[in-house]
């Protein structure tokens, strides 16, 4: 996700350039020697050491966590469950007496959060990663939420051969949403906008057979 390349008169002394500048702990890190370095001749025709220092998931989940933790202090009642990561996705799972109030309304709070999150993480590492928060369970309530809405708009957009553009959501709603309208004939999705105010359109499609949406 992150490699950084220094030098050095010993491969040590390069490596422990990276290590200072960017506060690696033990265990964050992998060093691939490139040149090992030389003395010369009689002090001549000498060369650097030079490595690739590569940076370890356990060092973003670290500095995603010190991140977050300053950012709850000022929530109270809301505290940092735990990280784990899988493949070049981050899962973040908080909770705490008062997460309705950092949730916010439709998880409009949550999904801001979750977007300063990402782009925190981002400017970390040489690849696009991406950070999923589930506050409170958030995710599963939100999805019987979810299935709710998509068959209203649906039998909507059936009876009335139109479209409905639902409210912001996050990408894994976005998905949910999608899924559940691939199961009816009549209707098609798409998704509008740019994260974080990116919406899912359910629209009716023509010439494909009418079927009811099961309650």
């Amino acid at each position: 996700m992150k490699s950084v390349t220094a030098t050095g008169k010993t491969v040590e002394e390069a490596v422990k350039k990276v290590v200072n500048e960017y506060a690696l702990q033990d265990d964050e890190y992998e060093v691939n020697v490139i040149e090992k370095g030389s003395k010369g001749f009689l002090g001549m025709f000498s060369k650097e050491a030079e490595v690739e220092v590569v940076f370890k998931k356990n060092y973003f989940e670290r500095k995603l966590s010190e991140f977050l933790k300053v950012i709850l202090e000022k929530a109270k009642g809301v505290e940092l469950v735990s990280i784990r990561s899988d493949g070049k996705t981050y899962f973040v799972s908080i909770d705490g007496p008062e997460i309705g109030k950092l949730i916010g309304k439709h998880g409009k709070t949550l999904g801001a959060l979750q977007h300063i999150l990402s782009i925190f993480l981002n400017r970390l590492s040489d690849v696009k990663l991406n950070v999923v928060i589930d506050a409170g369970n958030y995710r599963e309530r939100r999805k019987k939420q979810l299935e709710i809405i998509a068959k209203d708009a649906i039998r909507h957009v059936l009876k009335n051969k139109d479209k409905v553009v639902l409210d912001p959501m996050f990408p894994f709603e976005r998905r949910i949403v999608h899924e559940i309208v691939k199961r009816y004939r009549g209707v098609t999705s798409y998704s509008i906008g740019v994260e974080p105010y990116r919406r899912v359109v359910i629209e009716y499609s023509m010439g494909k057979a009418r079927r009811g949406v099961k309650k």
